[in-house]
């Protein structure tokens, strides 16, 4: 009887891991078969994209996106051009936007704040096409392109606490300026490759915080080693928290809900109708939290 269950089992274990390695096999034939395109018809919130000129420490962008936003609605559509000095990077920022119910489930982007009273915000997303809605399912057989969003903070932050009413966590990440700087430059060299280099964005290799990760060690190597929020990627600031790449002084679970910032963005926020990038970064007042 025992010698009769473990044949069973075997073959269950052998047809699943057969049914496993075909599946892996397709989604492999699938994305090499596909290739990334810039000419498609776009959502209009992917549309335009930045437009990045480096030389030396300034970096040039243009077409960066400022909307506004109320409670589930779009309410101005802006772009403007700036440039920023690299050595003069005064803080950077982690943004947490979890999603859904799962806590393993999240979007990070970075918020660099500059001397001079300037921030911008960089986004590493899927580039959706008109009417498509995001799927992780889809986005393993590459079916988005990847784009680097660049824009206001007053954007990136309000759209998420406002537009879709999500969650909203912000670290500053505790890095020195030089290496803010090198990962500001690198983050700007990667864009200006995606204007006339196409690639995929994918789910499980080159998401948000697989890539950030990537241009955290391309910058320092071996900073951010593999850990499982590649994949389940809510758990990146746990990661970063073990790393004392985040504030660490207290329980992770303290750190963590003081970080919220989408209340109190929703308080401010959502009866003003036009505010400046800088209006949206002294009121919301990070430093002094």
């Amino acid at each position: 009887m025992i010698k009769s269950f473990v044949n069973k089992f075997l073959k269950t274990l052998y047809r699943t891991l057969l049914i496993l390695v075909v599946v892996i096999f397709l989604i492999t034939v699938i994305n090499l078969i596909k290739k990334p395109s810039l000419d498609r018809e776009w959502s209009e919130d992917s549309m335009v994209l930045p437009d990045i000129s480096i030389s030396d420490s300034i970096v040039e962008i243009k077409n960066l996106r400022d909307w506004r936003y109320e409670i589930g609605n779009v309410i101005s559509k802006q772009y403007y051009d700036e440039s920023f000095d690299s050595d003069k990077i005064k803080n950077t920022w982690l943004v947490l936007n979890p999603l859904g119910k799962w806590e393993g489930v999240a979007h990070f982007f970075f918020v660099f704040e500059f001397e001079s009273g300037q921030s911008v915000s960089m986004s590493i997303e899927a580039r959706r096409e008109v009417n498509e809605k995001y799927s992780s399912l889809k986005g393993v057989l590459n079916n988005y392109e990847l784009w680097y969003a660049w824009g206001s903070s007053a954007d990136f932050m309000t759209r998420r606490a406002l537009f879709y009413n999500d969650d909203l966590y912000i670290y500053p990440l505790l890095i020195s300026q030089e290496i803010s700087r090198s990962l500001f430059i690198d983050l700007a060299k990667t864009t200006e490759e995606l204007e006339t280099v196409p690639k995929f964005y994918n789910t499980v290799t080159s998401n948000c915080t697989n890539l950030l990760a990537k241009a955290g060690n391309n910058v320092r190597p071996g900073s951010i080693p593999f850990h499982y929020s590649r994949l389940f990627t809510g758990f990146a600031d746990n990661q970063l928290y073990d790393l004392e790449l985040i504030p660490h002084d207290k329980p992770f679970d303290q750190i963590f809900k003081e970080a919220r910032v989408d209340e109190q963005i929703r308080d401010i926020f959502s009866e003003k109708k036009e505010y400046s990038e800088q209006d949206f970064w002294k009121s919301i007042d990070l430093n002094n939290r």
